[in-house]
């Protein structure tokens, strides 16, 4: 089977859920004998094509339709929220001959592989990652923002190009990361996937790091994500003025530059200005992501948005005893698994607070957390993820 992957952006630099979704499944794919490729824009990411672990990666040139637009507020698209035009995709697509393209991105992007899927034949999936149907309304409005005032030329150049597709409606198949949301969608769709996210176990399995060495004083909390408001760090950096003996590490790429400033601003307000550090993004597969859970005491992530929550899966693979809200479809992966995390309602500073001192006082849940997650992970390795996606693939005739 020939299998296109496309997704909006694939930088091994500012690595995020959606891309780890695609790679993992990806590569799982072609070792089990199926022709890969993936399929994305130059978005933070100049090599315009590229072999990484037998596997091909093709760029193309992407073009936000609004006018001004500066480099800079292109880099803030880049980052997120960006729906641009991709001059060549649709023709590499069809010349390559793909039988199914599993788009991993909305609107222009999944409009143009439906498209495409018509005039070939190829069967299109749509791969929901980001909770588009239970988005709140605030979150929305943030990601609307930077073009709200710039002119449209998009809209003329969608209706040239015929891209007046339904999505996910049109496409064959629906894949949706969170529960909640392929029940919407199976209401009107014949053909809807759920189809957790899942990881490496054998990456993140080991011994518990020197923590000690590493992070002598206090107790450690670490905050895997990306730094963007919807993960809602800034309830962490509050904590860390109630719990004196806290230290929280922050490990993920900055989509938003200006809530990293908040964070730090807020952390010297509160006396934790040297309890809070920003680590950046580490590659999804590199030793030193898994050392930074295992060197925790905690993992801890405080979202108010979460269609599934695969950094979750990370710390439990990794024997790192867990704490996270129960937004979106992560409240329902933590339900499914409740001896193996503590969970508090997003924005609910008393129920971090709650969490944090179990953490903190009891060594026993701790351990028997860190059990419990670890045999948690082992249901969602790729390999058995990937089968069902290729079931799926076959049932849509």
């Amino acid at each position: 089977m020939k299998i296109a992957h496309v997704i909006r952006r694939l930088s091994f630099n500012d690595w995020g859920g959606a891309e780890q979704v695609v790679w993992n499944l990806a590569k799982a794919q072609q070792a089990a004998g199926h022709e890969v490729r993936v399929f994305a824009t130059e978005a933070l990411c100049n090599v315009r094509q590229e072999t990484r672990e037998g596997l091909e990666v093709k760029r193309f040139p992407r073009i936000y339709p609004w006018l001004p637009m500066p480099e800079e507020l292109k880099l803030q698209l880049d980052l997120k929220g960006g729906n641009p035009l991709v001059p060549g995709l649709g023709k590499e697509l069809r010349e390559w001959g793909a039988e199914v393209i599993h788009c991993h991105a909305m609107g222009r992007i999944s409009e143009l592989c439906i498209r495409t899927g018509e005039k070939t034949g190829a069967k299109v999936v749509v791969h929901l990652h980001g909770g588009a149907a239970r988005i709140p309304r605030e979150e929305e409005m943030e990601l609307r923002d930077p073009t709200r005032y710039l002119w449209p030329w998009g809209k003329a150049a969608e209706i040239l190009l015929r891209l007046n597709r339904r999505v996910p409606e049109d496409a064959d198949g629906i894949i949706c990361v969170g529960e909640d949301e392929a029940e919407h969608w199976s209401e009107s769709h014949p053909h809807v996937l759920f189809l957790p996210n899942g990881v490496n176990c054998g990456l993140f399995e080991g011994g518990r790091e020197a923590k000690r060495e590493a992070f002598p004083d206090g107790f450690t909390v670490v905050c895997v994500a990306r730094i963007d408001r919807q993960k809602d760090q800034m309830a962490l950096v509050e904590a860390l003025g109630r719990h004196p003996g806290m230290r929280v590490r922050l490990v993920g790429p900055v989509t938003q530059p200006d809530y990293l400033e908040e964070l730090r601003a807020r952390a010297a307000s509160v006396g934790a200005e040297g309890r809070l550090e920003a680590v950046g993004a580490l590659p999804s597969d590199s030793a030193e992501l898994a050392a930074e859970y295992r060197r925790a005491d905690a993992f801890v992530l405080p979202s108010r948005h979460e269609p599934f929550g695969i950094a979750v899966l990370e710390a439990w693979a990794s024997g790192t005893p867990v704490a996270a809200s129960t937004a979106g479809g992560m409240g329902r992966l933590l339900a499914r698994h409740p001896e193996a995390a503590l969970s508090f309602a997003p924005g609910d500073a008393a129920g971090l607070d709650a969490a944090l001192e179990r953490l903190e006082t009891d060594p026993e849940w701790r351990k028997s957390a860190a059990e419990a997650g670890k045999t948690a992970a082992k249901r969602y390795e790729w390999g058995a993820l990937a089968a069902e996606l290729l079931d799926f693939y076959r049932s849509l005739g």
